[in-house]
């Protein structure tokens, strides 16, 4: 890679595996299993790498950030009363913030 862009063929493989992960993440929401943080950790990060190379995201990994985002918005209306915060809480505010960063992008681009 030089400077912020990848290869083409490198964003493709990307693009691949952020939608294996989605897909993945997917399926064990519809199964009702917990789903483990570093995998959405992982998504996020391969969906920045296509961000920041103005590389589209895969219809699954865009469906798994905007659910999140949707939860996200939801969970700061109505903030939990709960001092402790759980691993998966954490996961959703680092979503959060980058899709804060996202939409501010999306809008300015508009």
């Amino acid at each position: 890679m030089k400077g912020s862009h990848a290869e083409p063929d490198k964003l493709v493989e990307v693009a691949r595996l952020a939608t294996a992960i989605a897909d993945r993440i997917l399926e064990q929401h519809a199964a009702g299993t917990t789903i483990p943080p570093e995998q959405f950790i992982m998504m996020v990060r391969a969906a920045r790498m296509l961000q920041d190379n103005q590389a589209p995201w895969p219809p699954a990994v865009e469906q798994v950030l905007m659910e999140v985002a949707k939860r996200a918005e939801q969970a700061e209306e109505t903030p939990d009363a709960s001092p402790a915060a759980s691993v998966g809480d954490e996961v959703v505010g680092h979503l959060s913030q980058f899709l804060g960063a996202v939409k501010r992008r999306v809008g300015a681009s508009r």
